[in-house]
């Protein structure tokens, strides 16, 4: 596969005007969920958000679904150097432009994100303003829209909820203009690409039974996710708050790593136990910002202490968990704005994410024996944290965790599951966590062993977005179960390698399959394959959603398959800024319509040190050559340089993602600019001239030093009479030479 580095000039022909597209499928590569609520939130605490938007593989690749940002009131705060504290007294329950986030940079940091499939959060200051004149915008100066109704008594509701939260005036959100104020603020957010919004002290804003319209105003825009920083069980009505919010129990999170070395005691704490809060209305955390920043408890506790506790709340079934990027220094009064620490990174926490985003809604169950801890998902795996390190045996809570061996994919640690017990080596993180199909390995990886010829195993590209499920028999044997979990739907698929795998259980050995979307949507469905949905199995094999084997198998390229992929980019030598170098580049989206994808005008322009353009093709682009490979199927030439015939189809050699995208040929062609078909019926691809000027030229006709090249893409030193493509500086032709 053709990689080149550097451009010459681009040919002045027709404007190509060229969008950055990354398709669902790029963000389907890092298996991050749809919902806020289903994933974990990485908290850029402080981080300016062009930082934020620089390390988005990395949190993609980390695991995280979301990134909660610090809030965006106040005009004055600076992208580093300014108090922290300074963005929690806001100018104006609005956006405000700064040195710290633009709208601009807003708007780019959310584009971003969607291509990886990470959804941005971001903190509202809504309960005060800043205090002193010229700090906040004027008006609030009027119509009683701020209170001074002195400090807050806890045991006082009433005092909760209209007192002054230390010296700053209490917001009057009572007041219909300040709902509405709210509102507004919600809706430009959701317009910039925002998806979530967190609110700070939200307890201290009264809720509708109480009298306050507030929530009830600013929650109503469409689309937008919600979560309020409820603190302490002192008697605010946290059911009512979660009808229009997620919420967070400080208390249950702070207690693992503030009192026992990181692991967790019981499945929940006051809100869900005792008062009746649902679990996917929780938000969990190991520390916040406030423990670490305000001079509070988790200011000198060791970062892997809170991993720890993180673990423990991070792989729940309903419930999301915020990891603290904590700032690079300590102290109230010596935290700056800037970007802060990305242990985030690290093997443990990548893997509990992932653990978290391949079992979806499959049901969890806690135990805690005091020094250890392990939450099981049913049919997938678990999650097990120690004080220390070494060896454990430790219940297998409800039997979830489907019994065999395992490899700890933080570690490498053995680990041998049985119907009631999880056993193994926990590494010196304290933290294991195993499931199938899991593997060794840090952050950044897809996760997944490699699979031998003695398993029996597939992979499904999930390009409608299931929650797939496998079902497997041995039709020669009295059709006998060959799952790990022996009722409907049967086995849940993991995230690997780009796309979802299936591996079954030790000396089972399948003839047939069915693929299900949770046991509904079947893969070749609807009468395209036997029964419905019954495929032949075929071990290694890669299969789509309509029934058919991806690229002839999980072995090389071939000519076979037919179905069109749902996107198609040009990848290669291209103009404009599109091309290919240390990065794939962004390509050229290509237009569908039945199973042929066309682009018109596509600019090609020689690299330094080559007589041809390279180019092929491929279902996704992406920001690195790995990403490319274990996010996309390739389609490209049978051998590296292949010419392409103007005029005249070729061979389009498939090239399944990861297994053998990495060794994807390129066809050559003479600069210019073209159209290009891809003809998925046929497997072909085909290269037609557009917008060159064409006539007869007499060989002598040198005024600019020509370049001659065949319509085949090949330099001609020495042409004879015939038609060409002709480059002359900057100009490009096609000419008959008599």
């Amino acid at each position: 596969m053709k990689k080149h580095y550097l451009k010459v000039g681009r040919w002045l022909l027709a404007a190509l005007c060229l969008t950055a597209v990354w398709p669902s499928s790029m963000a389907q590569g890092y298996g991050l969920p749809a919902n806020i609520q289903d994933g974990n939130i990485l908290h850029c605490f402080n981080w300016p958000v062009s930082a934020v938007k620089a390390e988005l593989p990395a949190i993609a690749a980390a695991g995280f679904g979301s990134v909660q940002l610090s809030p965006l009131q106040r005009p004055d705060v600076s992208a580093s150097g300014s108090p922290w504290h300074d963005l929690y007294r806001p100018y104006d329950l609005a956006f405000k432009s700064s040195g710290f986030c633009s709208e601009q940079d807003l708007r780019d940091l959310c584009t971003e994100a969607a291509n990886y499939g990470i959804k941005v959060i971001v903190d509202v200051v809504a309960n005060h303003v800043d205090k002193t004149a010229g700090y906040h915008d004027t008006w609030w100066d009027s119509n009683g829209r701020v209170r001074w109704n002195g400090g807050i008594n806890y045991g006082d509701r009433y005092s909760v909820t209209h007192g002054q939260l230390g010296d700053y005036g209490d917001v009057n959100s009572e007041d219909p203009e300040v709902q509405a104020r709210g509102k507004a603020y919600i809706e430009f957010l959701k317009s910039c690409g925002v998806k979530g919004i967190r609110w700070d002290a939200a307890k201290h804003i009264a809720t509708p039974s109480e009298g306050c319209g507030f929530w009830s105003a600013v929650t109503s825009v469409s689309g937008m996710w919600h979560y309020g920083e409820i603190l302490n069980d002192d008697g605010s009505p946290i059911n009512e708050y979660a009808n229009y919010m997620s919420v967070t129990d400080n208390r249950y999170s702070n207690g693992a790593a503030q009192y026992n070395g990181g692991v967790q005691q019981g499945y929940a704490g006051e809100w869900v136990a005792n008062r009746g809060v649902a679990d996917n209305k929780m938000v969990y955390w190991a520390e916040s910002h406030d423990t670490y920043s305000n001079d509070d408890w988790s200011m000198n506790v060791d970062q892997s202490v809170i991993d720890r506790a993180y673990a423990c709340v991070a792989t729940r079934n309903g419930a999301t968990a915020l990891y603290l990027s904590r700032p690079n220094t300590k102290g109230f009064n010596n935290i700056k704005t800037g970007k802060g620490s990305t242990a985030f990174k690290s093997a443990a926490v990548t893997a509990v994410n992932k653990l978290r985003n391949v079992a979806g809604s499959a049901r969890d169950y806690v135990t805690s024996t005091g020094d250890a801890f392990s939450c099981t998902r049913e049919g997938v795996g678990a999650v097990i944290v120690m004080k220390g390190s070494g060896n454990i045996s430790i219940a297998n809570g409800g039997g979830y965790c489907p019994a065999g061996t395992y490899t700890d994919v933080v570690s490498g640690g053995s680990f041998t599951v049985t119907s009631s017990t999880i056993s193994g080596n926990v590494g010196s993180s304290g933290i294991a966590v195993i499931y199938k199909g899991g593997s060794t390995g840090g952050g950044g990886g897809t996760g997944g062993d490699t699979p031998t010829t003695d398993k029996q195993y597939c992979y499904f590209i999930n390009s409608n977005g299931w929650t797939p499920y496998v079902w497997a028999w041995n039709a020669n044997h009295g059709d006998a179960n060959c799952n790990a979990n022996g009722t409907w739907p049967g086995d849940l698929m993991i995230q690997k390698d780009g796309k979802y795998y299936w591996e079954a259980p030790a000396g089972k050995v399948p003839t047939h399959i069915i693929i299900s979307n949770n046991g509904n949507e079947k893969a070749g469905g609807g009468g395209s394959a036997p029964g419905e949905g019954d495929l032949v199995f075929q071990n290694g094999a890669t299969y789509n959603a309509d029934g058919t084997i991806a690229g002839g198998g999980s072995g090389g390229g071939g000519t076979t398959g037919g179905t069109a992929p749902s996107s198609l980019y040009i990848l290669g030598n291209l103009a404009n800024g599109a091309g290919w170098g240390a990065t794939p580049g962004i390509g050229v989206a290509m237009t569908k319509s039945g199973n042929k994808f066309t682009a018109y005008d596509v600019e090609f322009e020689l690299a330094t040190g080559e007589t041809s353009c390279y180019f092929n093709l491929a279902t996704a682009t992406a920001s690195s050559w790995d990403a490319l490979n274990q996010s996309a199927d390739r389609y490209g030439a049978s051998v590296e340089g292949a010419p392409l015939t103007v005029g005249q189809s070729a061979a389009m050699t498939a090239y399944p993602l990861n297994v053998s995208a990495s060794g994807c040929q390129s066809w050559t062609i003479a600069p210019g600019q073209y159209t290009i078909t891809a003809d998925f019926d046929n497997m072909t691809v085909t290269a037609t001239t557009t917008a060159l000027s064409t006539g007869n030229v007499d060989s002598d006709d040198d005024s600019v030093e020509p370049i001659y090249y065949n319509l085949q893409g090949v330099k001609i030193e020495n042409p004879t009479p015939g038609l060409y493509i002709v480059v002359r500086g900057h100009k490009v032709t096609k000419e008959m030479i008599k």
